[in-house]
């Protein structure tokens, strides 16, 4: 049974950008439709796709007229994601704003859960839940817990653990930072720095769980290498902050830990750098990585 579009509560905008998920997009539309929160504008933004995403979609198109209270599909050849959400920002009217990847899912009680979380806390800027991990055949394999307050040393030091499928961010402050920057492939950390340093104002995690997070079997360590090489360049946007030496090891360390058991000539280079360097010795990443280099084959 659908909802009624009036209800009490700030307006939310969320938005799906698809591409090229057509095996996923239809789960993806209709966790959104199926929220228990009323108050929503739903912005399907089509990036593209080659697939059959499309026709998905348009299946959904009068459902989803009649479920939200606002409701627009856009179709556009491929612009990439953070244009694609910074469209969604301009369409966008209500007070919070929410993107959903068009392969991932949210439960029922997630956006009245974040509402009322953000309503009670003013200075935070976005507030998260937890996640579900789900494989490509949508079957639950784990959890992540997050719990926490993060700062903008926090965020440049990699240790808030905040994934985008379970957020909710206030609008209008999502806009004063110029939206999502698009010559990066890590937008969202990218943003969380721009919203907290910007800002007097925090992360929150949450312990509930209100999204499903899919992991896909393509998920290399080419991926990994190339958000490196994005977050290196993203630091130095920050390098007058005085965290920025401690961020650089910490990413530094991150990246050792991550090849440090597959590519073991890399990764000792890494090592004897890293050694060298006293922050190192204050990352727990860096001993996972020495573990990993040296004990695991």
């Amino acid at each position: 049974m659908l909802l009624e579009k009036e209800s009490a509560g700030p307006l939310v905008s969320m938005c799906i950008p698809v591409y090229n998920h057509q095996k996923f997009v239809e789960r993806s539309i209709r966790s959104v439709i199926n929220q228990s929160y009323a108050n929503i504008e739903l912005i399907i933004i089509d990036d593209g796709s080659s697939d059959l995403s499309r026709s998905f979609i348009q299946d959904l198109l009068p459902l989803c007229e009649q479920r939200f209270v606002r409701f627009t599909y856009i179709a556009q050849e491929n612009q990439g994601l953070s244009t694609t959400l910074n469209t969604a920002l301009e369409w966008s009217q209500g007070k919070y704003f929410s993107a959903l990847a068009s392969d991932d899912c949210i439960l029922p009680e997630k956006t009245e859960f974040l509402i009322q979380y953000l309503e009670s806390q003013p200075d935070c800027v976005a507030a998260f839940g937890s996640i579900y991990l789900i494989d490509d055949e949508s079957r639950r394999t784990s959890t992540r817990i997050g719990s926490g307050r993060y700062s903008f040393r926090d965020v440049i030091m990699l240790k808030a653990q905040v994934p985008a499928a379970a957020g909710m961010l206030r609008l209008d402050t999502l806009r004063s930072v110029g939206g999502f920057n698009t010559n990066t492939r890590v937008e969202d950390w990218d943003m969380w720095l721009k919203l907290t340093s910007a800002t007097n104002g925090y992360l929150q995690a949450l312990p509930e769980l209100v999204a499903e997070y899919r992991q896909h079997a393509e998920n290399t360590l080419k991926q990994l290498d190339l958000m490196y090489e994005h977050q290196m360049k993203i630091l130095q946007d920050y390098c007058e902050c005085p965290e920025y030496t401690s961020a650089i090891t910490a990413l530094e360390c991150t990246r050792f830990r991550n090849i440090a058991s597959v590519r073991k000539k890399e990764a000792l280079g890494n090592f004897l750098k890293l050694s060298c360097t006293l922050g190192a010795y204050k990352e727990i990443r860096f001993y996972q990585g020495v573990i990993h280099l040296f004990l695991k084959w």
